[in-house]
């Protein structure tokens, strides 16, 4: 740790420890069954006028903790909208003192019993000053999709398929997990996501221009998976079985145990799942030459996954001390196999006429990942919300293997064999990550504080490649495309934030300065590269409430976009004998620019404007590779980018019975710019519409239909066809409402065939899919104990 660092750490301790000799007097507040009780109203009276010394709000887990300068005799005041308030006993507080009062449980006030349960619902899209927060736990239709199907369905984000997400059509999202990076991306960080489930989510926080505070990576902004925790007080647990039907079957079970008493929470959960899919593709591959169509390829690939298996385990405990310090404990356990077969024929054309050749190949990739995580937590909150101290440490090692072989039969257009060609492809893929992290938070008069940080963050990587290839009956080890690949990112951040508030006006100014030093290695070649510079990120907000009714929000803030491992690694990954992916060696890093002004009426209609710029944009681009017919596909600086983008999100009541949450997001992208000589100019406009409807009907019984249109999207040398779907499901209580059995369709109406075109050079290629996204879910959940 440098001088800088050190520096910073022994302020935060001090400012901590000059603290622990006031009065400190914390509890918590929960609801009728136990649950934990957010946002409720704790006033601290003092004796016997019953003058109120403070107030505070509980936070998401129901807790407070006030600092008192005088000794005397005190009161607690609780109230929450729709609860029957509670009046505490007498309190005698002397210096020195640490004390945690029994918790309180508010009780509905009878005659808002059911304005409280309609009302009382939170929307299934929310919209704050820096981020847009979508409801998960609420929602029926998260029952039977994984993570990655999750995401892709949600208001404002855009999924390939294979880890890359877009937020308000900007490329480039960062995607973390109860606000800590996954250490992964791409293609590792979709098969992570699709042996998670959407049913241990809470909720997602969409942050397109995220403040200074939060890490400067993704250039589109963050996407914050928040998972669920454990609410309830004393010991309990749930289970859960679910199986689905596509094209083929899918099923899962697991469950968890909780045991909360006083001070002290433990946890674990688990699951366990296992699914099979078909799907298809069709490719269509045109090669010029000075404008002159040469050649044309045709691929039909049919595809299984048979199987896929993941498991996960999550555990942690949580202790609070009577200053009302918190520390937790968790560990994370997901490990996973996915077997893919697959069998593709090709045929070859000169120019668009007669075929010349045909080839058959069979594939067989198989890939295994483990990935572990364990993080230390500790929060020390002092007087009220806004001054607290917070320590975090994670440790992630996370591992990958892939055992991959394809074998390409070669024919004449008369189906006479000409050959067989055949490769193996071997990875062993570990990363390891270190990371601290320290937040400090300080009230600065009334309307005003001040928040500073230093979080260091070391990543390791270490990817063993072997290929092979059949020559004669022989596997002969491929030297030129083999390699061992090392990498080193090192990065330490330090953060100042301002927030204040003038009578309507509240704003927020910071910065984030960035050090960062990259090293990588090709050991087989010898070959070093290194990369060091520093870099200064500024954020601004401001909300304006111009009256009860109407809000006005503006925000800037910059972001970069590192190139990783797989975008530097140079050498060859081969998906078939006439593709293949490379990384770049030479990539810079891309940075954006982000800016946005919003609406708000009522609480209910909220309008964004936003324009997004950015510069060494990265971007994977499909080309002639470097042998006839062979074409590849490789990461460059690809230039500037231009977004703009206009959002609205609507939160509906039909009836006391009927809600709706709609979102309409219309935007239009620009990329130029010049690689290898070869101009890029692409541009295109789309738009996209999510809308969700909750329906309370008789007998108990919850529904929820949702539905989505994308137009397409263009990025880069690509643009993406329009994708649709209707999903619907319902769900029914059991039992003195401990069990629950849910019904959901996915893609009950859907876009069977989704497309893209990438025109890049001398390459134009069509890709049409014909995926296995059709699905229907039946699960049953019970929950037991206290």
């Amino acid at each position: 740790m440098n001088i800088l660092s050190l520096s910073l750490l022994l302020f935060f301790i001090g400012s901590s420890t000059i603290l622990f000799g006031q009065i400190t007097l914390s509890g918590k507040v929960l609801t009728e069954d136990g649950g934990f009780l957010p946002e409720a109203n704790i006033a601290l009276m003092t004796l016997p006028d019953s003058s109120v010394y403070a107030r505070q709000k509980s936070d998401a887990q129901g807790n407070f903790a006030f600092r008192v300068e005088t000794p005397g005799q005190y009161a607690l005041q609780y109230s929450s909208l729709g609860f029957t308030p509670y009046y505490g006993s007498t309190l005698e507080l002397r210096p020195g003192m640490h004390t945690t009062v029994d918790p309180v449980r508010l009780y509905p006030a009878e005659q808002e019993i059911a304005t409280v349960m309609v009302e009382g619902k939170m929307p299934g899209i929310r919209q704050y000053a820096d981020k847009m927060v979508v409801d998960v736990e609420g929602s029926v239709l998260s029952e039977g999709n994984n993570l990655l199907e999750l995401l892709e369905k949600t208001p404002g984000i855009l999924s390939d398929g294979k880890g890359n997400f877009t937020i308000q059509g900007r490329a480039g999202a960062n995607v973390r997990i109860d606000g800590r990076d996954t250490y992964v991306s791409g293609a590792q960080l979709a098969s992570l996501l699709r042996g998670m489930q959407a049913k241990d989510v809470a909720k997602l926080e969409l942050m397109s221009s995220p403040s200074a505070r939060e890490d400067a990576s993704g250039t589109a902004g963050i996407i914050n998976i928040v998972t669920k925790r454990n609410k309830r007080i004393g010991f309990g647990g749930d289970v859960f079985v679910r199986g689905a039907q596509s094209r083929k079957t899918q099923g899962a079970l697991g469950g968890g145990l909780h045991y909360r008493i006083n001070r002290l929470n433990m946890y674990v959960n688990g699951s366990a799942g296992r699914e099979e899919s078909t799907d298809s593709t069709r490719i269509e591959r045109l090669f010029y030459s000075n404008g002159v169509l040469r050649s044309t390829q045709r691929q039909i690939e049919r595809q299984a996954l048979d199987p896929g298996k993941y498991h996960s385990l999550r555990t942690g405990a949580s202790y609070e001390f009577e200053d009302g310090g918190i520390l937790d404990a968790s560990f994370s356990w997901l490990r996973g196999r996915f077997i893919t077969r697959s069998d593709v024929d090709m045929d070859f054309a000169q120019g668009a006429g007669v075929i010349s050749s045909l080839a058959h190949t069979d594939n067989q990739f198989d890939e295994t990942y483990n990935n572990l995580t364990f993080n230390v937590n500790y929060v020390n909150k002092y007087e009220g919300e806004d001054h607290f101290l917070k320590i975090n440490l994670d440790y992630a090692p996370h591992g990958n293997d892939y055992d991959n072989m394809f074998e390409t039969q070669l024919m004449n257009p008369a189906g006479q064999s000409l050959g067989t060609t055949a490769r193996t492809n071997i990875q062993d893929l570990s990363n390891t990550t270190y990371a601290g992290r320290l937040d400090y938070s300080r009230p600065l008069g009334e309307n005003n504080k001040i928040e500073l940080g230093w979080k260091g963050t070391y990543f390791f990587i270490d990817n063993d490649v072997r290929n092979d290839t059949l020559q004669g009956n022989n596997w002969i080890y491929d030297q030129g495309t083999s390699n061992r690949f090392q990498y080193g990112q090192h990065i330490e951040a330090l953060y100042l934030v301002y927030t204040g508030k003038r009578n309507k006006l509240e704003y927020q100014a910071g910065v984030r300065g960035e050090y960062t030093f990259i090293k990588s290695k090709q050991v087989t070649l010898d070959q070093n590269a290194r990369q060091e510079y520093f870099e200064l990120f500024p954020s601004a907000f401001i909300n304006y409430q111009v009256h009860d009714n109407h809000s006005l929000r503006a925000s800037f803030s910059s972001r970069i976009e590192r190139p990783g491992d797989h975008d530097i690694n140079a050498f060859r990954i081969y998906q078939d004998a006439y593709s293949y992916s490379e990384g770049n060696p030479h990539l810079k890093p891309e940075k954006s620019f982000i800016g946005e002004i919003g609406h708000g009426f009522k609480n209910k209609l909220f309008t964004t404007l936003s324009m997004g710029y950015g510069r060494d944009v990265i971007n994977w681009i499909s080309r002639v590779g470097n042998l006839p017919g062979e074409n590849m596909t490789r990461p460059e600086n690809i230039g500037n980018y231009w977004n703009y983008s206009v959002s609205t999100m609507y939160n509906h009541r039909f009836y006391a019975w009927w809600t709706a949450s709609h979102y309409l997001n219309g935007f239009h992208n620009r990329y130029s710019g010049e690689i290898d000589e070869t101009s890029l100019d692409s541009k295109g406009s789309s738009w996209s519409a999510n809308s969700k409807h909750t329906l309370h009907l008789a007998w108990g019984l919850r529904a929820e239909v949702a539905g989505y249109y994308n137009s397409g999207i263009t990025t880069g040398a690509r643009r993406s066809d329009h994708t649709y779907g209707v999903d619907l499901a319902a769900e029914k209580k059991l039992w003195n409402e401990r069990g629950m059995v849910k019904l959901a369709a996915n893609g009950i109406v859907r876009n069977a065939n989704p497309r893209y075109t990438s025109t890049y050079g001398d390459l134009v290629l069509h890709h049409s899919a014909f995926p296995d996204n059709r699905k229907v879910t039946l699960s049953l959940s019970y929950r037991f104990g206290e």
